[in-house]
């Protein structure tokens, strides 16, 4: 696969039967652009679809991304260092073809566009199950370190096939010993991954959060299990027959969780409204420096419909986001917030759909 080096733009985007889009093309300054419209006019849709070609995710399930009638969609991105072409197609699945060659598997694209995205319903990212937090350390590491990406691929399916045998009434240790020395050999690795990931973040957001409040911010990473085989060997020596009667792993990667604190009191459960906003505009914050930082070109921002219910302070902090962004996409119903909040980027104005 060739190669991307230095700073990675869109140049243009074209959407075929995407969302509510027959066809759809746009060509982006270096900026990136406002998409500026009411509800209903198909705004978010463009963040999908760059979303999805930088991850191989949109915000939805496949099927719903496709227009009505249609088997699959077509993304095609032409960027500052190439074109690419992501297309879904019912019963086949995603394809990824990157100045002509088609990449397999997938797993190799991740990480080639970095991204952040801020979306009204990310507040879950607090309040929300631990996996919730999980996903999101998995997206961000995964775009950093393909090993990552790859032992977490690994991890789960030996999980999953570990689990399998547990819900088995004639399942034996040696029938599971295949599995297990895969996940002590995956699963601790995840862990230190987290681990790490978590003091990194933490300093960033203790910077950014500083301009909204005095509350110190905490990030740690909770384990169930200290991130060695030999722990893992020992815990499972004590758990297995409770992990039989259940039929499930009790340990590891899959369970843990990050938890963030404000001052001495978790943010889950005790945070104000305005100390959630103030948490996720620190942590995207905190994510662009990251990804910054351990790439060769700062990452695209997309910032969804986030603009409404916020105040003067916390709206110019989203527009500061932009220093970090090698390229800023937004969508808001309102021309104004988005002229105050990031005066430099063009405005795409959208007509209400048919």
């Amino acid at each position: 696969m060739k190669q991307i080096y230095g700073l990675v733009q869109v140049r243009a985007l074209e959407l075929r039967d995407f969302r509510r889009y027959e066809h759809a093309l746009l060509e982006f300054p270096t900026e990136g652009v406002a998409f500026v419209g009411p509800n209903a006019a198909g705004k978010t849709s463009f963040l999908e679809a760059l979303h999805k070609v930088a991850l191989l995710r949109g915000f939805g399930k496949e099927e719903e991304m496709v227009r009505w009638g249609k088997r699959g969609y077509r993304l095609r991105v032409r960027l500052s260092t190439g074109t690419a072409e992501v297309s879904y197609e019912q019963g086949k699945g995603t394809r990824v073809v990157w100045e002509g060659e088609a990449i397999t598997p997938l797993a190799r694209w991740i990480g080639r566009i970095p991204v952040v995205l801020l979306r009204p319903g990310d507040s879950e990212w607090i309040e929300g199950p631990a996996a919730v937090r999980r996903r999101w350390a998995d997206r961000l590491l995964s775009q950093v370190s393909s090993t990552y990406l790859g032992t977490l691929m690994q991890y789960e399916r030996a999980l999953a096939q570990r689990n399998a045998l547990l819900g088995q009434p004639d399942s034996t240790p040696a029938l599971l010993d295949s599995w297990e020395a895969l996940l002590v050999e995956t699963g601790p690795f995840l862990q230190r991954m987290r681990l790490q990931l978590a003091p990194l973040l933490e300093d960033s957001l203790r910077t950014f959060y500083g301009c909204f409040g005095p509350e110190k911010i905490h990030l740690h990473y909770k384990t169930t299990v200290d991130p060695s085989p030999e722990a893992w060997r020992k815990a499972w020596s004590h758990l297995r027959p409770k992990e039989v009667h259940v039929g499930r792993t009790l340990i590891g990667p899959h369970l843990e969780d990050f938890q963030v604190q404000l001052g001495e009191q978790p943010a889950r459960g005790y945070a104000s409204e305005g100390q959630k906003k103030s948490l996720l505009i620190a942590l995207k914050w905190a994510e662009l420096q990251h990804l910054k930082g351990q790439q060769t070109f700062s990452p695209l921002l997309l910032l969804d419909d986030v603009g409404e219910k916020l105040d003067k302070p916390r709206l110019e902090a989203l527009g500061q986001l932009t220093r970090l962004a090698g390229q800023t996409f937004v969508t808001d119903v309102e021309e104004r917030r988005v002229r105050e909040a990031f005066p430099e980027l063009p405005i795409v104005r959208l007509p209400l759909m048919s």
